[in-house]
This record gives structure tokens, C-alpha cells and sequence, in this order.
């Protein structure tokens, strides 16, 4: 493989991922008021407005993973990727925070669980395309001025 390259397996699960925060995201925007989204979901009770708004953010991301499908390049797909990677780095201490230290119900490690596992891509894409190709790059400099 090459790192440069986005491939078509990396661009299936973008649009799988973006396929499901499309889902998820249109229920929190269009549909708050639902009692299933009022009890269990979040740690305490929230007003419609703020489910419309987290609703908003997952549309968001939800379009930008089905974009990145249609991407072939990692270059252009590395500033969504980054995105993604902060929110659910961000998403994941908020989860830790509310499920050790606020008790929050076990509905959320259901949430965390799967945070977790969208990080772990996300750290080998960028582990895959961009750590490992540099430290590659740099070793071979040293070499090559070494050998010199």
C-alpha cells in the first residue's frame, strides 16, 4: 500500500461511518422530542435546541466522511481526518469524565466503547500515512548522511 493514497477500503469505512452519523444525526436534529432521546441518552435532561445542535455537528461530520469517500488522495482527506480526530478525542474525556467521576448510566459505555474504536482508525490512518512515512524519510536521511 501506499500512504499517499487513500485507499478503497479506507474509503468504504468513511462512508460507512459517514452513512451512520448521517443517521444518528438526522434523529438528534429532526426528531429531539422523542422520549427515547430524553431518558438514557444523555446524562441528564437537555432541552430540544441542544440535541438539534449536537445533532448538527454529527450531520456535519456525517458529510464530511461520505466527501472523503469520493477522495483518493490522503492529502486532502488528512484535514478532515485531523477534525475527526480532536472531536472524538474531546468526546471520549467527556465520556471517561461523566462515567468515573459523575456515574453516569451504562448506556454510555456502550458510546465510549465505540468512540474508542472510531479513535483506534483514526490514530492508524494517521499512524499509517503520516507518523510512519516521516520517521521512515528521516532515517533514511540520517543514513544517507551518515554514509556520505
Amino acid at each position: 500500500m501506499n500512504p499517499e493514497v487513500f485507499s478503497k477500503y479506507e474509503r468504504i469505512l468513511a462512508l460507512l461511518a459517514g452513512t451512520f452519523n448521517a443517521v444518528i444525526g438526522f434523529i438528534f436534529f429532526f426528531l429531539p422530542e422523542l422520549p427515547e432521546l430524553q431518558h438514557g441518552v444523555w446524562p441528564g435532561e437537555i432541552p430540544p435546541v441542544l440535541a438539534r445542535f449536537v445533532g448538527a455537528i454529527i450531520l456535519g461530520n456525517a458529510v464530511g466522511a461520505i466527501w472523503l469517500f469520493g477522495e483518493r488522495e490522503w492529502a486532502r482527506v488528512r484535514p478532515l481526518a485531523l477534525v475527526a480526530t480532536v472531536y472524538g478525542t474531546l468526546v471520549a474525556f467527556a465520556l471517561f469524565y461523566h462515567l468515573f467521576w459523575l456515574h453516569a448510566t451504562s448506556f454510555f459505555w456502550l458510546y465510549f466503547l465505540f468512540d474508542i474504536l472510531f479513535l483506534l482508525v483514526f490514530y492508524g490512518l494517521f499512524i499509517y500515512h503520516d507518523i510512519a512515512p516521516r520517521l521512515l524519510r528521516q532515517k533514511a536521511e540520517t543514513v544517507k548522511r551518515r554514509y556520505m
